[in-house]
């Protein structure tokens, strides 16, 4: 969703199969690229990432040799394939110089069947929804975090008004190459760095409920409890997950968010189900709210009309 913004600069990418080879074919690939100063950073990412990927020695030799089982070593494979591809992704984009003074975030999802690996980067945030557990969310990179505001100050910059030299409010992003300009530091140490936090969780097909990738337009106005719960009564009205999505931009938006909103929603097997009585209390809701506007409308119209 556009939103109250000028442009649209977000991006993402929703693959439910990574690979028509094994053992990828089984994996799925979900990404929301959050853009800054132009669209080229979200939309080459969203087109390259994936590629990328599954181009680096980890995912392309090593992880094909294990046939696809995530034992602790091959997921650690998998989180440095991550982070390999996440800085020569990056690097690729600064050679082409395709993307201007643009940048952006990346949050993405990668689901075996049996785990869930997420990278983060930058502020736009996944959050698995558990049954009976607190949500899980990713952690977003502001630059007033210690770790974050230490990596810029050693780099020669400041944190001013939470932002990166007072101007830009991630630390960590795609592109924005300006903020990577000192050719005596690792891309890591940069001010702005391209480097990926990954996180692996088991999947549970008991408790996981439904898996969210979503940019900072959405949580500038719902915070992860608030997110979930507002998913978790949608689902229980219905199963049109596009309406569910929709339904949660469109509660964004009324709640003031002027942002660019983009969201993904995955399902796992123990997500709330229709329930008829929650369809039922839905429909006598909206034909409760209908009968008001009715009634006012009807009510102004005879004012004129006497007027």
């Amino acid at each position: 969703m556009q939103g109250w913004r000028v442009d649209m600069e977000d991006a993402h990418v929703v693959e439910i199969s990574m690979s028509s080879d094994p053992p990828f074919k089984n994996w799925s690939f979900y990404a929301v690229f959050d853009g800054h100063a132009g669209s080229k950073a979200a939309h080459h990412s969203a087109e390259h990432l994936l590629k990328t990927l599954l181009a680096t020695k980890e995912f392309s030799q090593k992880l094909n040799e294990t046939g696809g089982v995530l034992s602790s070593k091959t997921l650690k494979l998998l989180e440095e394939g991550i982070k390999s591809g996440f800085l020569t992704m990056d690097e690729k984009m600064k050679e082409k110089s395709e993307t201007g003074k643009s940048g952006t975030t990346a949050i993405c999802a990668i689901v075996t069947p049996t785990h869930i690996v997420l990278a983060n980067l930058g502020d736009s945030r996944a959050i698995l929804s558990r049954k009976g557990k607190e949500p899980f969310g990713t952690e977003d990179h502001k630059p007033y975090l210690p770790k974050e505001r230490t990596r810029i100050v050693n780099a020669g910059g400041s944190v001013m008004i939470q932002r990166v030299n007072g101007s830009l409010a991630v630390s960590r992003a795609f592109g924005d190459f300006e903020y990577k300009a000192d050719p005596e530091l690792d891309p890591t140490k940069q001010l702005i760095s391209p480097e990926p936090d990954v996180y692996t969780l088991k999947r549970d097909s008991e408790k996981d409920e439904f898996l969210l990738l979503a940019c900072d337009g959405v949580y500038d106005v719902m915070n992860n409890d608030e997110l979930c719960e507002f998913v978790q009564s949608r689902l229980r009205v219905t199963d049109d997950l596009p309406n569910v999505a929709n339904q949660v931009l469109d509660a964004c938006l009324s709640k003031g968010s002027r942002d660019n909103m983009t969201i993904i929603l995955v399902c796992f097997e123990a997500a709330p189900k229709v329930d008829e009585n929650c369809v039922q209390q839905e429909e006598a809701w909206r034909k409760g709210i209908m009968d008001t506007i009715t009634k006012e409308l009807t009510v102004s119209i005879r004012s004129r009309h006497l007027e």
